[in-house]
């Protein structure tokens, strides 16, 4: 897992001490930090990839709608 391996690298520990002492929520923010500076590469580079924006607002709101139902 490559979050697994970019928080062990950030806070220099071993990933096995990652996998025992990470939430998921790090996980997740950690995933959500790599996707934003990788688009601030592209960006800066001009190689944008447009797959990044496949969705709409509108499409992104019904997902987040969705989810919140589930979630209840």
């Amino acid at each position: 897992m490559i979050t697994v391996g970019r928080l062990a690298r950030e806070y220099h520990m071993l990933p096995s001490d990652i996998v025992m002492k990470a939430s998921t929520y790090d996980m997740m923010i950690m995933d959500v930090l790599a996707t934003y500076e990788n688009y601030i590469q592209q960006k800066a580079s001009g190689k944008v990839d447009p797959s990044v924006f496949a969705y709409t607002p509108q499409e992104l709101q019904k997902i987040m709608e969705k989810a919140r139902v589930k979630n209840n």
